[in-house]
């Protein structure tokens, strides 16, 4: 799902590495990494499949969670809404381990996450919404993560970072900030697929499409957050 506007550090950091190699993992429909292209930008994605504008440049089919490649070979990797369906994570660890085994003494990691507020109303039904299909479809999708979840997550690890060798993740290596994102959601496509006569889905359902149609629907507010080995500017 895109994001606007980007923070500002971030698109510091794409266009400070735009020579060197950046990844996004689980590009999906690829409508993120069109952001990236649009910054100047010409990711490596990887996702567990190849789909939409994603698949229009270089990409790797693996599985975000172990990513297939070299260690410290990345200068910039990206997580947009996707730590969120792979929680909860093995020894109660904030973020793969894998990933910081990529990042090059350099590189910068970022997290974005959806996190929308009971206000305004058409925010609160995104989230609602995303409440919705977390209840109806487990298996592939997760309940919203919360900033401050996150964080006391990473408090948890302590020294130990999320995997034993990435350092004190929980310290000063990591900023974090929240944004409103003014991207503008596609109403009328959720709309129809709410109202699908699908005999697996109750009056939930319907009720959200009646709430969005009166009130409609916006992404709200999202929170990143970035980190950086310690001789990283």
């Amino acid at each position: 799902m895109p994001f606007s506007p980007l923070p500002k550090t971030f698109l510091e950091d794409l266009q400070r590495h735009r020579h060197g190699l950046i990844v996004e993992l689980g590009s999906g429909d690829g409508a993120f990494t069109q952001l990236l292209r649009q910054a100047g930008c010409d990711p490596l994605t990887i996702d567990r499949r190849r789909m939409g504008s994603a698949a229009e440049g270089p990409a790797i089919i693996a599985d975000a969670l172990r990513p297939s490649l070299r260690p410290a070979s990345v200068d910039l990797l990206v997580a947009a809404n996707l730590l969120r369906h792979l929680w909860p994570l093995p020894a109660e660890a904030a973020l793969p381990g894998a990933w910081f085994d990529l990042l090059k003494p350099t590189a910068s990691l970022y997290i974005l996450e959806d996190e929308p507020t009971a206000d305004p109303v058409s925010a609160r039904l995104y989230r609602d919404l995303q409440n919705f299909l977390a209840r109806l479809l487990p298996e592939s999708r997760r309940p919203l993560l919360p900033l401050a979840t996150f964080q006391s997550r990473l408090e948890s690890c302590g020294d130990q970072g999320a995997h034993g060798t990435a350092g004190d993740l929980s310290s000063g290596n990591w900023t974090f900030g929240m944004l409103v994102n003014r991207w503008p959601v596609s109403r009328d496509s959720v709309l129809t697929w709410l109202r699908r006569p699908d005999a697996h889905r109750d009056g939930e359902a319907a009720g959200l499409a009646a709430a969005i149609a009166e009130e409609g629907l916006s992404y709200g507010s999202y929170w990143w957050a970035r980190w950086t080995c310690p001789a990283a500017p």
